[in-house]
């Protein structure tokens, strides 16, 4: 398992994080990052951030873009927008703690649920996984 460690963005990481970020998000230009981190660094919201993982020897490994929310039928949700990882031998235990990190954030919130950003360019697989999850409650009578 890659060790790592979790810390929100830095001005400072900005450049450095835009190849990765550019991973999961292909349409993404250096002035798009340059904007989205600028302005969430400079206007600081406890309902949204960016975090980054980093290996022991401070390479970057993962970032996790979240925000928080409300729910009309629930408590406040985390919402994680991106999650990319990206570790030679096991990016899972990169993606796991990044997830690990938004979760333990959202409870401090008061957060009682998740959700996971999916772009509508697909209808009918955001319909299935929609349908396939605890979100959807279906009944039949007969």
């Amino acid at each position: 398992m890659t060790a790592v460690v979790v810390t929100p963005l830095s001005r400072t990481a900005i450049d450095e994080t835009f190849t990765l970020a550019r991973v999961g998000l292909p349409d993404l230009t250096r002035a798009g990052w340059r904007s989205i981190t600028l302005h969430h660094l400079d206007h600081p919201a406890s309902t949204a951030g960016i975090l980054l993982a980093r290996d022991a020897a401070q390479r970057l490994k993962g970032l996790l873009i979240y925000s928080l929310s409300i729910c009309i039928a629930a408590g406040p949700s985390v919402q994680i927008e991106r999650l990319i990882s990206f570790d030679a031998s096991n990016p899972r235990s990169v993606a796991a703690a990044l997830v690990a990190e938004v979760l333990r954030l959202g409870s401090s919130h008061g957060c009682d649920s998740i959700s996971l950003v999916r772009p509508l360019d697909s209808p009918e697989t955001a319909s299935a996984m929609v349908l396939a999850s605890d979100t959807a409650v279906l009944c039949q009578m007969f």
